[in-house]
Order: structure tokens, then sequence, then C-alpha cells
């Protein structure tokens, strides 16, 4: 049924689209009217993207008019009829073809409103049970819509939200701490533009922290607002898993460093050092996300006596991407083994590169 509705849209829309642009109209015109881009609009005119039910009525207005009567048009082609012209009744059978053509016309709006029924239902239904959270708020921020995740994030039932205006959430629920969000809410309500979060924070009025990551995409009528799709996941696992991470390999004894690859040799400037390394390399002070990886290693450099063929060691091996140590000489006076290799998952895929640095004793040393 979703089908065929976007078949006589896309009729509908090539039909009047050539009388759009007899007139001087253009798919930029259109683009720029709706904020999106022109080859969107192409490929939704040309049917390899399907649009919402939302740009289709807004594609209608601009091209047509009423969105019922521009699919009575779509419908009309398909059936092989007159898109806009209705003869005359013939002078002998007038009344009868007459009566024919209005219970037609009868019948296809009401499967037209059969179909925008089902499509809208069936498209509600997939929204409700998406285990992202999702609010939806019109113009004066008020919420029209929350799905079921929003219950399981927050632990207020869904319908509690609707009515609420999503920036006094917090004195509707006293108990619900949510500031990060709303100071990203607002700060795509201002700029009219789609904004990733990422990691805020949250206290439900149960006492659980959350962490939150989603989109917070505006809808925009005429380059004014008009409310605000809110896409909410819950990240609060893999933050706890994160941190349980990083609390484990601080109280390793030996220094360790961790390295995202994007490919062989080349590494990108997610990575984690553990409390020890950071403290034998002067990095203490300084947490892996305020400096890259580069930063990082030049500043371990500045810690060992043989830099030059540590540096050549990095290089071959990083490369290579092979497993490898030797003895660097620390400032410190002491001696490490620094050991390279990569970390590889299950089906032997790379996904980064850990570094080990232990001390050598001094019996250790002389076999070296």
């Amino acid at each position: 049924m979703g089908s065929d509705l976007q078949d006589i849209f896309q009729l509908a829309a090539k039909y009047f689209y050539k009388k759009y642009k007899k007139y001087g109209g253009s798919q930029a015109d259109i683009a720029e009217k709706l904020g999106i881009t022109q080859s969107y609009v192409s490929a939704v005119m040309g049917g390899s993207k399907t649009a919402s039910l939302e740009l289709q009525n807004q594609l209608a207005n601009i091209l047509y008019g009423p969105f019922e009567e521009f699919l009575a048009v779509g419908r009309r082609i398909q059936n092989n009829l007159e898109p806009e012209i209705e003869k005359q009744p013939e002078p002998d059978d007038g009344v009868e073809k007459l009566v024919a053509r209005l219970t037609h016309y009868i019948m296809d709006h009401q499967r037209i409103e059969q179909e925008l029924e089902y499509t809208k239902n069936f498209y509600e239904e997939i929204v409700k049970n998406l285990k992202s959270g999702v609010f939806v708020t019109d113009r004066d921020d008020k919420i029209i819509f929350a799905n079921r995740a929003i219950f399981i994030i927050t632990g207020i039932p869904s319908e509690n939200f609707l009515g609420t205006n999503i920036l006094l959430t917090q004195q509707e629920f006293p108990s619900l701490e949510s500031t990060e969000f709303i100071k990203k809410y607002l700060k795509a309500r201002k700029k009219l533009l789609n904004f990733f979060y990422d990691k805020i924070q949250i206290l439900t009025p149960a006492g659980r922290d959350v962490y939150l990551s989603g989109w917070l995409i505006p809808k925009v009528n005429d380059g004014e607002y008009n409310g605000m799709t809110c896409i909410i996941m819950d990240k609060t696992r893999s933050q706890d898993l994160s941190k349980l991470l990083k609390l484990t390999l601080d109280k390793n004894p030996y220094a360790i460093g961790i390295a995202k690859q994007v490919k062989p040799g080349v590494y990108a400037n997610t990575y984690f050092t553990n409390k020890k390394m950071r403290q034998l390399f002067g990095q203490e002070n300084l947490h892996p996300m305020e400096i890259t990886i580069q930063e990082s290693l030049d500043r371990c450099g500045e810690f060992i006596v043989n830099n030059k063929e540590w540096r050549q060691f990095l290089q071959e091996h990083f490369a290579n991407s092979t497993k490898a140590s030797m003895i660097i000489k620390h400032t410190n006076g002491k001696q490490y083994r620094w050991t390279s290799e990569n970390l590889v998952d299950n089906d032997g895929k790379p996904w980064g590169r850990m570094a080990v640095v232990k001390e050598v004793g001094r019996s250790r040393r002389k076999g070296d």
C-alpha cells in the first residue's frame, strides 16, 4: 500500500513539475524553499529516494496545492485518465457518466485517505518500538510525541511528558536533572541545524546517572523553527564499561598505551594511556583527549635517551604491524622494555595497537 502511494506521488510530481518548470521554476528553487539540497529533490522526484509524508506534502503545496488533490491527479495518471481535464457529460447519458465519475472520485479519495492513515500508523508503530528514545516537540517546544523507550531511559512514563514544555521538564519533574540536554536542545534550536550530541549526563528520578548520545533535528518551515525531533540513545553501559576499563588499566603496574588503527600503519587520535604511562613520560597532568597521539609520542621521546633508535623502531613496526620489543634508556637512569603489538579481534581483524613498557631488572639488563 505504501509503495502504491509512493508511485502515485511520483507520477503527480513529474506531471506538475513540468508545469512548474514551464513557468520558470526549478529544482534549485524547490530545494531552497524546503531547506534541503537540490540533489535530494532530484532523487525524490526521480524515485531513487522516498520522502517522508511531511516532505511530500510540502512538495505538493509548492508544485500544485492540496496534497489530496495532488495525489488524485497521480491516481488518474496511473489509471490512464486525463490528469485534470473532465469531459462534459454527453446529452444522452450525461447524468449516468457524471454519477460514475463522482463515485470513482469518492472511492479514490477514500482509498488515498486509507493509504495515508495506514502509512502514518505503520511508521508511528516502528518509532514507538525503537530501542532509542524519541521526543517530538512543536514550535512552542511542547512535547507532542514520546515513544516507549523514553520510559526505559528516564523512568518516567512516556505519556506523562505529553503537553510538557521540554525546556521546563525539570520544573515538571523536579527529580530529573537534564540541564546538559536542554543546553544542546537550545543550541540546535538557535542554529536550525541538525546537531549530534555525545555522552551528556542526566540524573533520573530514581537517582540513576544516564549518559546519552543522539541527534537533535529541527523542523524548519519557510526558514522558521517549527519544532524538534530528539533522538536519544542510552550509552550508559558503554560509558560504564569504558570507565571500568580505564580504572583497570590505571591499576596495572606496567605502563600501557592503546591506539585505534584506521588502516595498517595509520592510527587515529583515539587512544588511551594509563596512569603509569603518563607518570613515566611526563603526562600525568594531561588527559589523552587534550593532546594528539603524535604529541604524546613526542613527549615520550623527551624522556628516552636512545630516542633516535626508538623512533626508528616505532616507524618500522607500526608500518608493518608486527610485534616487537626493544630496550629504552630512560632519563631517570633506568631501562625499560618497550613491547609493541597489534590488537586483533576474534576474526583476525586488527583494531589498534598496544604498547607495554616494563622496567628491566639489573640481572635482565646484563643478559640484554
